[in-house]
């Protein structure tokens, strides 16, 4: 894993900054659908709760 991680930072150290902006903002973005993805399954699994009470 250290190996990859390694080879990961070499690469990111090489691109431009507007390429590694970018891919932060991709990243972020990844983040925040699951965060929302989870959060709405929450939102549904105590909603069926609240219901079937």
């Amino acid at each position: 894993m250290t190996i990859s991680k390694e080879a990961v930072i070499r690469k990111i150290e090489e691109m431009p900054a507007e390429r590694v902006s970018k891919v932060l903002i991709f990243m972020a973005g990844m983040e925040a659908e699951l965060v929302i993805d989870e959060k709405s399954e929450t939102d549904y699994q105590h909603n069926d709760t609240k219901q079937l009470v």
